[in-house]
């Protein structure tokens, strides 16, 4: 996946928490986070923060302002800041692929015309390119850091990985 990606707060720190956040390096040639996802992912008390800022400092990571403040105003309620700066900002950078974990912030998106990942895409995409060999643990530590998914999704994507 040789392409430009916009990501927002919380695949950057679930990944970081199950230290898996180098699979965005892996997987795409830039990731790019708006402020305000920023902001939200470095607020974080534990090595979250460092990781991000390393990944920052080494330009693994490009944080960007979302020019358009009137329509990320417009939008905010039931999408949080980072969310609808994700979206706001894929237009103005010209991407056409996010990140994104929120249900309605992925549906929000897809409306939008933007191809649609989460945590659990990145970690399926490593695995099928041989990144990670088994996607079981990752799924598990995820968990245990407070991802909250269904057990069907989990169930979903333990299938998939098998295939």
């Amino acid at each position: 996946m040789s392409e430009k990606v916009i990501c927002n707060a919380s695949p950057l720190i679930f990944l970081s928490k199950i230290g898996r956040l180098v699979l965005l390096s892996d997987l795409f040639s830039e990731i790019c986070v708006p402020t305000g996802a920023w902001e939200e992912a470095i607020r974080k008390p534990d090595d979250v923060s460092k990781n991000l800022k390393k990944m920052k400092s080494s330009n693994a990571i490009n944080v960007f302002t979302v020019k358009n403040t009137t329509a990320v105003s417009a939008i905010v309620g039931r999408l949080h800041i980072g969310e609808v700066e994700v979206i706001i900002g894929a237009g103005e950078q010209g991407v056409s692929k996010v990140i994104l974990d929120d249900g309605y912030a992925r549906s929000k998106a897809k409306q939008m015309g933007l191809s649609v990942t989460g945590t659990l895409g990145v970690l399926i995409a490593a695995q099928q390119k041989g990144l990670i060999a088994d996607i079981d643990n990752d799924l598990d530590n995820l968990l245990k850091t407070g991802f909250r998914i269904s057990d069907s999704i989990v169930n979903q994507v333990r299938n998939m990985a098998k295939k």
